[in-house]
């Protein structure tokens, strides 16, 4: 009976110790199950995290938290991870410190860093250390509250010193204004929409008329360009250089007239001087031409001769073309 109670004693210090080893290795988050790896996460505070709290990626366990402890600057905290060596973590990760119930558990969860990228994560100095951000923990969250809510309290009382009745009715009177310049404005928009639509046909209109100047234009262009290149322009062209060249040569051919016409002058007048010496020695002599002159109605006739051939000589100065005839053709 003795021996029975004292094996009895043993199995139950043996399993008290069993017990004890394994649940410090869970706590520390041994597993039996393959290999195991660790890795650190940085972060401002450790919130409520303690060790032997899980890890998780995707909402599956794959570890526990084996340790916290200060940085060696003493400016952020480390938390050493124990997870499962086969587990792919997500691209660029991030651990997360969060509670796990609402019994006051909590995990550390990692996950990819633009699921989350509002949150301020701790940068380590470390390159093979992890960002890490801790939520606010229940605590913080009150006082969180009773700070918005005392704030929100102070801006209801002077919401309520600010709004009076006078300020109603300012805003009530600033309100008719708006409604007022609204109108004003509407109104306003009307007339000026009207006015540009009568400056739209009017345009509208200008560009008809230059269109159909542009026609007109066009087409005598067209004409011109199709009397151009008619052979009637050509030979009319022919024509006007043949007449130009008949006039230039008919110009010259009036000059040489002018100067035999001078010519002709002037040996009628050279004439005339000898006709009356002729009638001087006539008239003094005792020949025919004296016994002719002394004759009253003779030299009347003959006088009457010589103003005709004066007369004759003058009208072919003044009018060559009276007595001369030139063909060009």
């Amino acid at each position: 009976m003795k021996r029975s109670s004292e094996a009895l004693v043993g199995v139950v210090i043996v399993a008290a110790l069993l017990l004890i080893t394994f649940g410090t290795l869970w706590l520390q988050g041994a597993t039996l199950r393959g290999q195991q790896t660790e890795i650190v996460g940085v972060f401002t505070s450790a919130g409520q995290v303690k060790p032997g709290n899980s890890v998780k990626v995707r909402g599956m366990s794959i570890g526990r938290v084996r340790e916290i402890r200060l940085s060696p600057d003493g400016q952020s905290v480390e938390v050493v991870l124990r997870i499962q060596d086969d587990v792919t973590l997500p691209e660029d990760p991030v651990v997360i410190l969060s509670p796990e119930s609402l019994f006051g558990d909590w995990q550390a969860e990692i996950v990819p860093r633009d699921r989350f990228a509002a949150y301020r994560f701790t940068d380590p100095d470390d390159p093979d250390h992890l960002p890490g951000y801790a939520l606010p923990d229940i605590s913080q969250l009150t006082a969180t509250a009773d700070r918005i809510s005392e704030t929100i309290e102070e801006l209801t009382e002077r919401v309520g010193i600010a709004f009076s009745e006078e300020t109603a009715q300012n805003i009530a009177s600033l309100i008719d204004n708006v409604e007022a310049v609204t109108e004003r404005l509407s109104e306003l928009v009307t007339q000026q929409a009207q006015s540009f639509t009568d400056v739209t046909d009017e345009a509208q209109r200008a560009t008809q008329e230059i269109r159909a100047a542009a026609e007109r234009v066009r087409t005598t262009f067209e004409s011109v360009g199709e009397l151009v290149e008619r052979e009637e322009l050509v030979a009319i062209l022919g024509d006007l250089a043949v007449v130009t060249e008949n006039a230039r040569t008919l110009s010259g051919e009036l000059g040489e007239t002018n100067l035999e016409i001078r010519a002709m002058a002037g040996r009628a007048d050279s004439t005339l001087q000898e006709i009356g010496a002729l009638v001087a020695l006539a008239r003094d002599g005792d020949g025919s031409v004296a016994r002719l002159l002394r004759d009253p109605e003779l030299a009347e006739e003959v006088e009457a001769t010589m103003v005709s051939l004066r007369l004759l000589l003058d009208d072919i100065r003044e009018n060559p073309r009276r007595y001369l005839r030139l063909s060009i053709f």
